[in-house]
């Protein structure tokens, strides 16, 4: 899928809010039972279709599902919480059975036995059996609410992605402009770069050398020059060989 086509179902996907009215509202609450997650087989004896019918309705008008995947995560949602819900129901009926059995125990009202089943009915009803099918059922319920919280989390994650904001359809990024600054600073360095560098005061050669050693300085006499035909070390005496002038 191009960038342009996953921008346009972004765009469609916000126009999707669903039903708006009360009337639409409570058309649309029924649409959960339409599918096969929540259909009439999914109740039991004992159970109220109503019941589920509205749970599904304030699961859809809180994370108001758009797209096919939304609205399976949402199914599921429902689906664990009318589980859950179940489960409890069916933990309170275990216990209820057993607080029967404690009570069909024949005891006397002046035995012992009588006595532990009317103030400890609760230690009287717990045992190995009880305990086995409590942990069966704590499982059972571990494992709705973990497949809760991964529904919840992709769920989220699918909302969030949708509701990003994106660039419009068509928009190329332009190549990376310079500041003014930058600019000018550009174009003086290739003016610069233009003109050929000054390589600074040639070497003079040894003839040029007596004439600049013969040249009077401001300030200073002038000093005879001595012919220079050689770089070594013999060729440049030392001031005191020189004969000085006669100051006038």
């Amino acid at each position: 899928m191009t960038d342009a086509q996953l921008a346009a179902n972004r765009a469609n996907a916000r126009k999707s809010t669903g039903p708006r009215t009360d009337a639409g509202k409570s058309a649309s609450r029924m649409n959960a039972l339409k599918s096969g997650i929540h259909a009439q087989s999914h109740i039991i004896r004992g159970e109220d279709p109503e019941a589920l019918a509205s749970l599904a309705a304030e699961y859809n008008t809180e994370f108001h599902p758009v797209t096919p995947r939304q609205r399976d995560l949402v199914d599921v949602l429902v689906h664990n919480e009318w589980k859950i819900r179940r489960l409890r129901a069916i933990e309170a009926d275990l216990w209820d059975e057993r607080f029967d059995d404690v009570a069909a125990w024949p005891a006397p009202p002046d035995s012992k036995a009588y006595f532990r089943r009317r103030n400890h009915l609760l230690s009287c009803a717990f045992n190995d059996e009880l305990e086995k099918r409590l942990e069966n059922l704590q499982r059972r319920l571990h494992a709705y609410e973990r497949s809760t919280t991964r529904a919840l989390k992709e769920l989220h994650q699918l909302q969030a992605s949708e509701t990003e904001p994106s660039d419009p359809i068509g928009f190329v990024p332009s190549i990376t402009q310079t500041s003014a600054s930058e600019d000018r600073a550009n174009r003086s360095f290739e003016l610069d770069s233009s003109v050929a560098p000054n390589p600074g005061p040639r070497p003079l050669i040894p003839a040029q050398r007596s004439e600049a050693l013969a040249r009077p300085i401001s300030g200073h006499l002038p000093v005879r020059a001595i012919p220079v035909t050689d770089c070594t070390e013999t060729a440049y005496p030392l001031a005191a060989e020189v004969p000085e002038q006669p100051i006038r």
